[in-house]
C-alpha cells in the first residue's frame, strides 16, 4: 500500500524520507495547500461530468432518445467512448455518491473561498447525493442496465416520499 500515488506539497524536507520508503509521489512545490487545491478543484470537473452524464442520459432515456443522444455525443467527440464513459460514471455515482456529495460540499466552499460562484459544484452535490441515497451498489451491468436501475429507484423514492 505504500505505492499508492500521492500528490503532496510543502517543504522539501519530507522528500528524502518518501524516497527512502520507496513511496510513489508527485511533489507540487513548496506552497502548503496547493496539492489539496489541485485535488479539490479537479473534482469540479470529474464529479461534475458524472452528474452531467446522469442528468443528460436519464433525461434521454425518459424521453426515449437515449441512443440518439449517445450517437450525437459520439459524433461530436469521436475520441471518447461515450457509452463506456457514461457506464463508468454511473457506476462511480452508484458506489460512491454519498462520499462524493460530501466532498463536493467542501469543493463548493473552496471555490467560494476563491471568490467565485460554486453553482456547478452545488448542483453536482445534488446529483451525487440523490444517486448515493438510492443505495444502489451494483458493479455489474452496462450503461442501459444502470440507468434503468437508477430511474426505477428514483421513481420508487418519489412514490414513497408522497
Amino acid at each position: 500500500l505504500h505505492r499508492t500515488p500521492l500528490l503532496i506539497a510543502g517543504p522539501e524536507t519530507a522528500l528524502d524520507f518518501l524516497d527512502r520508503m520507496n513511496m510513489q509521489y508527485r511533489w507540487r512545490g513548496p506552497r502548503i495547500g496547493s496539492a489539496s487545491a489541485i485535488k479539490m478543484i479537479r473534482s469540479v470537473m470529474i464529479k461534475g461530468m458524472e452528474a452531467l452524464a446522469a442528468e443528460c442520459l436519464l433525461s434521454a432515456r425518459r424521453a426515449g432518445v437515449l441512443q440518439d443522444v449517445l450517437d450525437s455525443l459520439q459524433a461530436s467527440d469521436p475520441a471518447t467512448d461515450w457509452a463506456a464513459k457514461a457506464a463508468y460514471n454511473t457506476e462511480r455515482m452508484m458506489q460512491h455518491g454519498l462520499r462524493r456529495a460530501a466532498e463536493m460540499r467542501e469543493v463548493a466552499k473552496t471555490v467560494e473561498g476563491l471568490g467565485l460562484p460554486a453553482d456547478l459544484a452545488r448542483a453536482t452535490v445534488a446529483w451525487q447525493q440523490r444517486i448515493g441515497d438510492l443505495g444502489l451498489h451494483e458493479r455489474e451491468g452496462d450503461l442501459m442496465q444502470r440507468l434503468a436501475m437508477i430511474e426505477e429507484a428514483l421513481c420508487l423514492s418519489a412514490i414513497s416520499a408522497t
